[in-house]
Parts: structure tokens; C-alpha cells; sequence
């Protein structure tokens, strides 16, 4: 092949691979949510809240947490991989997976931030 070949298929590779990650992380992008429009998200949706910790159950396996922000609360379940460090009135932002258990929706967490 000619080199001149060769560096167009390199261009085309690299920008139809550059168009992939940009549709990539752009579906990986959470928008903020309020606590409130929880309850219209469908189960197994990704979502993103900030809210202050109003209560903190620990469990052998894991933390439930109550979060509440202006708009509701909502139960966020932290599942113990490790000992997390908070406390009540923590602010912070939780992404995880919306799920429902015994008729109540919550959130699995898949991150949590503290907030300062």
C-alpha cells in the first residue's frame, strides 16, 4: 500500500473512533436530579442526587441512608465494601441505580462524595 493510503485510513480510524467515545461519555453523563423526581424515573435508571444525611442504619452487609434535599428524601442503600466515613448532616452527591424494595424506591449507590 502507499503511505498515502495508509494515513487516510489512519485519519478515518481515528475520528470514527474520536465520534465513539464522545457518544460514549456522553451517555455516561449524569444530570442532577432532584429527590423528588425520583419517584418518575424508571427502575434500573442511572441517577445523580445532592442531598444532607438525615439518618444512617448499618447493617453486617451494608448502610442505609436516609438523604433529603428542598424537594423530599429518599433511602440510599451503600452496600460495605469497606467503612465509609460519615455522619448525619453530611452534605453530599450519590450516583447510583434506582431500585425499588417492598414498594419503596431507593437508590443502590455506586458513588457517594462528600460534600464541604
Amino acid at each position: 500500500m502507499k503511505e498515502s493510503k495508509l494515513l487516510k485510513i489512519a485519519i478515518i480510524g481515528a475520528l470514527m473512533g474520536v465520534i465513539i467515545l464522545s457518544y460514549i461519555s456522553e451517555k455516561n453523563y449524569l444530570v442532577g436530579s432532584d429527590i423528588k423526581e425520583i419517584a418518575n424515573k424508571t427502575i434500573d435508571e442511572k441517577v445523580k442526587i445532592k442531598g444532607y444525611i438525615t439518618s444512617i442504619q448499618e447493617t453486617p452487609g451494608l448502610y442505609i441512608l436516609t438523604v433529603k434535599d428542598s424537594s423530599g428524601s429518599i433511602k440510599v442503600v451503600v452496600f460495605k465494601e469497606e467503612k465509609i466515613d460519615i455522619s448525619n448532616d453530611d452534605s453530599i452527591e450519590v450516583e447510583g441505580k434506582v431500585t425499588k424494595y417492598k414498594e419503596e424506591i431507593e437508590i443502590i449507590a455506586d458513588v457517594i462524595r462528600l460534600i464541604k
